[in-house]
C-alpha cells in the first residue's frame, strides 16, 4: 500500500486520506498545480507575492519562521515554494475566469440581490394576523413585538434580520420580499411550519464591482474543480 511520510517521522497510509476526509482536498490542489504549471511568474514577482506574504503573516522572510498557522506541516524551507505556486495558481485562475466572471454574474444576480427586513415568525395563524394590524396601524412597532413574539435572532435585533442575499434563504421568503416594496408591511404569509409577518426594509441589488468578480471567479474555479473530481478516479 502506498505511504506517506510526515515531518514529524510519522507514516501516513494513502488510504488514510479518505479516512480523514483529505483525499479531494490533496487532488483539488494537485489539479490546480498541473493546470497552472504553464504559468511562469517573473522572479520580481515571487520576491514581491513572499514579502507581501511574510509581512501579512509576521515571518521573517529569512528563515520562513514562524509558519503561519494556515501551513502547519509545511517545512519552513518549502513555504516560500508554497506561496509561489498560489501565486501561479492566482495568475492562471484570473487569466482563465476572469473573462467569464461578469456572464456569471449577471446569471446569478437575482440570487444575490440582498435585502434587510423586518420579521415575526410564529406558528400560529390568528396571532399572526393580529401582530400584522397591530403593526399596519401603528399600534407597534417590530422592534416592539420582537422580544415577545419573534423567533430565532430576530429576538435580539428588534427583529431586523440581514442583509441576506436572496438566494441564501428559504424560496418562498425570498419570493415574497424580492417584489415587495420598501415600507409596507406585508400580509401574514406560511413558510414551512412558520407563519410570517414582514416587512422589506431596504433592497440591497447586488454590483458587479472587485470583490463580487473575485466570488464569481471562486465560483468558475470550484465548478471547474469539481467537474473534475467526480470524473477522475480518486484511489
Amino acid at each position: 500500500m502506498d505511504q506517506m511520510t510526515h515531518q514529524s517521522g510519522a507514516t501516513i497510509e494513502v488510504a488514510e486520506l479518505g479516512g480523514y476526509r483529505l483525499w479531494k482536498a490533496l487532488l483539488r490542489a494537485r489539479l490546480l498545480d498541473e493546470a497552472s504549471a504553464s504559468f511562469t511568474l517573473e522572479p520580481e514577482d515571487v520576491e514581491s507575492a513572499w514579502q507581501g506574504f511574510c509581512k501579512k503573516s509576521q515571518v521573517d522572510p529569512a528563515t520562513a519562521l514562524p509558519v503561519p498557522p494556515d501551513y502547519i506541516g509545511c517545512p519552513p524551507e518549502l513555504l516560500k515554494s508554497a506561496i509561489e505556486r498560489e501565486s501561479r495558481t492566482a495568475l492562471w485562475k484570473k487569466a482563465l475566469f476572469e473573462p467569464q466572471a461578469e456572464e456569471r454574474f449577471e446569471t446569478r444576480k437575482p440570487a444575490l440581490d440582498r435585502v434587510v427586513y423586518s420579521l415575526l415568525r410564529v406558528k400560529d395563524a390568528g396571532l399572526a394576523r393580529e401582530l400584522w394590524f397591530r403593526i399596519k396601524e401603528g399600534e407597534a412597532t417590530f422592534a416592539e413585538l420582537a422580544p415577545m413574539y419573534a423567533s430565532g435572532n430576530e429576538v435580539y435585533t428588534a427583529g431586523i434580520v440581514g442583509p441576506v442575499a436572496l438566494g441564501a434563504m428559504h424560496p418562498g421568503l425570498a419570493g415574497v420580499l424580492k417584489p415587495a416594496p420598501v415600507g409596507e408591511v406585508l400580509r401574514p404569509f406560511a413558510v414551512a411550519e412558520w407563519y410570517l409577518v414582514a416587512r422589506v426594509d431596504h433592497h440591497l441589488p447586488a454590483e458587479f464591482d472587485d470583490a463580487m468578480k473575485a466570488q464569481m471567479v471562486d465560483e468558475l474555479v470550484h465548478i471547474w474543480l469539481e467537474e473534475r473530481c467526480h470524473g477522475r478516479p480518486t484511489a
